[in-house]
């Protein structure tokens, strides 16, 4: 008899954790889950019981997502996402219907994919949907327009809401000296890419931006490329 078990593409999820088959991905789920049911330490036993539900199809939608930003697909496929689903039921002693009707009320709740931070996230997705910077001193000039890329694609996940900027973890996830990031964050300011949210800010506390660009002035959205997923 064939193996008929989803094949996962190899996903490193950092701290450790390598996923090369549904069981992995139920493991994080439910290692997650745990984490945070310890942490909350509630000691009724029902409403500990709803938590860990709530909290696993939570987890769940925030695994898909990792998986379909990693792998450019539109979530796991329908095999894949069965199993784990049911992998979930088996570890915990669910009734499929239930969890199926605690993934509908958590759907659309996940903030962030798993294990990643809104900078993560923007810098995957600048590389899929790239940008163009159109100033003249900024054009095909790499560090700003990665940050460029990224302040504008976390511009679209805040949606109105000022973004951050970084530079620490800017120079991490870009290879680059921090005064390069500083002063490309600040050649973007001046070229109205990006702007302060709060003119009158004082040290203290992280400073906030807006992406205020405008696409054919400042910069231009670039096709994206096609993929083979």
């Amino acid at each position: 008899m064939a193996d008929t078990v989803p094949q996962v593409r190899h996903l490193d999820l950092g701290a450790g954790l390598v996923a090369s088959k549904p069981a992995d991905l139920v493991e994080v789920i439910l290692k997650s889950t745990d984490k945070q049911v310890a942490e909350k330490g509630i000691t009724d036993a029902e409403a500990r019981e709803d938590f860990v539900l709530s909290t696993d199809a939570l987890n769940y939608w925030r695994i898909a997502w990792r998986c379909s930003v990693e792998w450019e697909t539109h979530g796991l496929d329908d095999q894949l996402a069965r199993e784990v689903q049911s992998g979930v039921c088996t570890a915990r002693g669910y009734d499929m219907d239930d969890l199926d009707s605690a993934l509908q009320a958590t759907k659309g709740r996940a903030r962030l994919p798993f294990g990643w931070t809104a900078l993560d996230l923007a810098w995957r997705l600048a590389q899929r949907a790239p940008i163009r910077l159109l100033d003249s001193s900024l054009a095909e000039r790499r560090v700003p327009t990665a940050i460029a890329g990224i302040a504008y694609h976390l511009q679209l996940l805040q949606d109105k809401e000022p973004i951050l900027l970084p530079i620490d973890q800017l120079r991490t996830l870009l290879k680059q000296r921090k005064i390069v990031v500083s002063g490309a964050v600040q050649r973007l300011v001046e070229a109205k890419v990006v702007d302060y949210a709060d003119k009158s800010y004082h040290t203290g506390k992280a400073r906030e931006f807006r992406f205020v660009g405008v696409d054919g002035e400042q910069y231009e959205k670039l096709k994206q490329e096609s993929s083979d997923t």
